[in-house]
């Protein structure tokens, strides 16, 4: 990304985000997901036709970072294509995977479609348990040998790692990560339910936490990232803020999933989140489809909470511009001079990994 484009985005408000779930076929068995209890006959693909005309919507649309999930999306026939689709859009990619499937031919085929990041899910800080939560015997071999090809191919490999009591050795886990080639990780936020077809959840002990223990969690993930171990991608801020939520504070950053961020189910029908159980159209719809700023605070996921404490900053940009545009110079001013849009850069420049472009 150039100077001048960087400037155009963030006039804009920054960019867009969307989540695409172009399967709910899975190959492994966590037992805090629901994937897995789905039989093959009930597999779902996303339909090729319907996406690949929809990838031009969405970049109209301003979606400039398209996020594929399943399910385990490497096993949706048309990936490939679709991403190259996407890359000359200009759409940045990014591939969530358990990383069964990944070899070195189909590495290389996710390089020359122009994927930029491999997220791939590590469960616990050491290899037994990661194999056994997954039901993929020697799982954890395999991705140790991959991430050096991954990397190797420019592409960023990152751990996703869920909070559960899986990782009861939390100090340990920095080590287990650069051990098997990570240098980057981000932490995903323990759901027991949504409302979406979006199976990523289950009411499993693995993953139940009182607020008072996630509470706990925040401060400790703080602490390791402090310890500079590895590089942690969450915003710091973000973790404050979802402590203000559980503690019934008012909240700084308003979730912006049903304005700039949105989810994209298997059927092509499109979420605001995927927390939400009422879509707000079809993929065909979506340069049409209304646009929510609600300040909502029912979920804590963090592939939507916490780019919005990152885009707060930006989002203050293009609303002082349209202040501007109708005269408002003095509500203009104080939109730039609120001290969160300092709170939220300072959390920009530590995301940068997520967005040096």
């Amino acid at each position: 990304m150039n100077y001048k484009e960087f400037l155009s985005l963030l006039c804009q408000g920054g960019p867009g985000f969307c989540q695409i779930a172009v399967t709910n076929a899975c190959n492994a068995q966590c037992r805090f997901c629901n994937f897995h209890q789905l039989k093959p006959e009930d597999w779902v693909m996303a339909d090729y036709t319907r996406l690949a005309r929809g990838l031009r919507l969405l970049a109209q649309g301003g979606v400039k970072y398209l996020v594929f999930t399943g399910g385990e999306p490497l096993l949706y026939p048309p990936l490939v294509d679709i991403l190259a689709q996407a890359r000359d859009l200009g759409i940045i990619t990014l591939l969530c995977t358990n990383g069964a499937l990944l070899d070195t031919p189909k590495l290389s085929e996710l390089q020359e479609a122009g994927l930029d990041s491999l997220i791939i899910s590590i469960d616990a800080a050491s290899a037994q348990q990661h194999d056994e939560h997954r039901g993929l015997p020697g799982l954890t071999d395999h991705i140790q040998a991959m991430v050096p090809e991954i990397q190797a191919r420019s592409i960023k490999a990152i751990a996703s790692v869920t909070i559960s009591r899986l990782l009861n050795e939390l100090a340990a886990l920095p080590k287990f990560l650069t051990n098997l080639g990570f240098h980057l990780v981000t932490f995903s936020y323990p759901l027991t339910r949504l409302h979406s077809p979006y199976l990523g959840c289950a009411d499993h002990d693995l993953v139940k936490f009182s607020p008072e223990e996630l509470y706990g969690w925040f401060e400790r993930l703080k602490a390791l990232k402090s310890q500079n171990q590895i590089q942690i991608l969450n915003p710091r801020l973000s973790w404050i803020e979802l402590q203000r939520q559980l503690t019934n504070r008012r909240l700084r950053f308003p979730c912006l999933a049903g304005y700039k961020y949105f989810f994209l189910d298997w059927q092509l029908k499109v979420y605001r989140c995927h927390y939400v159980k009422t879509p707000l159209g079809a993929l065909e719809d979506f340069l049409t489809l209304p646009r929510i700023r609600d300040n909502c605070q029912a979920c804590m996921i963090d592939c939507y909470r916490d780019p919005s404490v990152y885009q707060y900053v930006a989002l203050s940009v293009a609303d002082a511009l349209a202040d501007l545009r109708q005269g408002r110079l003095g509500k203009a001013l104080v939109r730039l001079l609120h001290p969160y849009n300092f709170l939220s850069l300072a959390s920009w420049v530590e995301g940068l990994h997520w967005i040096r472009h």
